[in-house]
């Protein structure tokens, strides 16, 4: 994560030494829907779970102009974002009275799930709709998916980073202190992922497959330039 702001603040630096840039501060109200499949350990149960939501998402950014009017820009989401949380209550699925066994799935299951070190370069160019100061968005995007968990198996699971793509329709004004506001609908289709859980004392390993979700957003940015 450090390098990662280390790096973006570099090419601020760089790029503000060669060209005006503007730099500025997102918000956006997120709307998540994913869907995932839960292997569990030796018994081989196939467990389904669906999930959707609304989560607050901030970040940073940095965008100079192209040739021909358009905007090149950078964003990042500089820390774990939390996007989802879970709670689920199991039952032994071993078949055993004996629910404290390596194999057992019993208890309650608590996490969360966050975008972390989440970067997007994307490109706007103006478009020709009824609304003034239009342009249309398309992004592509980095993210590790995280996963902070206490499972009543025992298992722990680690980070996928995945790529995703944006699209989305915005408009731009100006600010009466010299800045610009941007208003942005948009709509991201992002990769699945395999989470592999760590394996108990029997070898067991329980796996959770992320199916490819799709997340929509409005998005509210705040910047000025330099």
């Amino acid at each position: 994560m450090k390098k990662i702001l280390l790096t973006a603040f570099g090419m601020m630096f760089i790029a503000s030494s060669a060209f005006a840039v503007s730099i500025g501060l997102s918000g956006t109200a997120l709307y998540y829907d994913a869907s995932g499949t839960e292997t569990t350990k030796t018994s081989n149960q196939l467990n389904e779970k669906s999930d959707s939501g609304l989560a607050p998402i901030p970040s940073i950014f940095i965008e100079t102009e192209a040739d021909g009017g358009g905007i090149i820009g950078l964003e990042l989401i500089p820390y774990g974002a939390k996007v989802a949380d879970f709670s689920n209550a199991r039952t032994d699925t071993d078949g055993e009275s004996d629910t404290s066994d390596s194999t057992d799935t019993a208890g309650t299951n608590k996490g969360d799930v966050n975008f972390k070190n989440h970067i997007s370069f994307y490109i706007e160019r103006p478009v020709d709709v009824p609304l003034d100061n239009a342009f249309m968005r398309i992004g592509l995007n980095s993210v590790t998916i995280e996963t902070d968990e206490t499972l009543a198996t025992g298992s722990t699971y680690g980070d996928e980073r995945v790529m995703g793509l944006t699209v989305g329709l915005g408009t731009k004004g100006d600010m009466a202190n010299g800045g610009f506001y941007k208003i942005i609908g948009e709509i991201s289709r992002y990769q699945g992922a395999t989470f592999e859980g760590s394996a108990d004392s029997n070898s067991g390993k329980n796996s959770i497959e992320l199916d490819d979700f799709t997340t929509a957003g409005i998005r509210f940015s705040v910047g000025k330039e330099f």
